[in-house]
């Protein structure tokens, strides 16, 4: 999936808000890139987590980590699972994003522990072509949050940060740290989305964007964005049998 991205073509997943590793091999096999497991918004443990990431892997997808927070632990657990990558949130500053950001990486880039007798090594059997970590340094990725206009004049900055690979711009929460909530097509709001991701490609980073209907998808891939993440699991399924209720059961109630 990075190096698709690298590579200018856009990679498209969806937020996991239930525990449900079955819905995860269905959202794979459905041809999604990758998922976003949500563990800052949903009731994940760390043990179910995992098992969502072992689901993505069975139907050949990409399991992204949201942790709750940006503490390092949160960070480390999410990766330690096997996780491609994990999509951090909380960012308040400069100084968190590369406190986190380094978390993400091994030596000399970051402090990751390379702990072989985890999951993510295979529990010390890894036998891939590569070492564990050089294939980690080459397929992990570090999506950073965006989501909070005080870090609208810092994207500069967070683009000089080495480790990050994405910078993730989080519509609802930053429409609502500038006294617009859900409002994503106000003016004012849409202008400073896409200023950010203007912002962001100009300074070498692959840009985020979660986007709910087709027409944000061309809209968003077309300015650049290549990590479009649509809607979650939740809300695709309900639109699926609010559409069904409507438009065939209704008809003969």
């Amino acid at each position: 999936m990075k190096q698709r991205m690298q590579a200018g073509k856009p990679v498209f997943g969806t937020f996991l808000k239930s525990y449900c590793p079955q819905i995860a091999e269905i959202i794979g096999y459905s041809g999604m890139d990758f998922v976003v497991i949500d563990c800052e918004h949903s009731n994940y443990s760390y043990s179910e987590m995992e098992d969502m990431v072992r689901a993505c892997e069975i139907s050949d997808m990409a399991s992204i980590v949201r942790p709750p927070s940006c503490t390092p632990w949160h960070i480390h657990h999410a990766l330690e699972t096997g996780a491609t990558g994990v999509q951090i949130p909380s960012i308040s500053s400069v100084q968190d994003a590369a406190d986190a950001a380094v978390e993400t990486s091994f030596y000399p880039e970051g402090t990751r522990s390379p702990n072989p007798s985890l999951r993510a090594a295979h529990f010390g059997f890894w036998n891939g072509e590569k070492n564990f970590l050089d294939t980690a340094k080459e397929s992990s990725l570090c999506v950073m949050h965006v989501e909070d206009i005080a870090m609208v004049p810092h994207v500069e900055e967070l683009c000089e940060i080495p480790q990050i690979d994405v910078l993730f711009v989080g519509p609802g929460d930053l429409s609502m740290s500038m006294g617009k909530p859900g409002k994503l097509n106000d003016p004012e709001v849409a202008a400073v989305i896409e200023d950010i991701i203007s912002r962001g490609i100009k300074g070498g980073k692959m840009m985020g964007m979660l986007c709910n209907t087709p027409e944000a998808v061309k809209k968003y891939v077309e300015m650049g964005v290549t990590y479009i993440l649509y809607s979650s699991d939740v809300g695709i399924i309900g639109k699926a049998l609010r559409s069904l209720n409507t438009n065939v059961f209704d008809l003969y109630r």
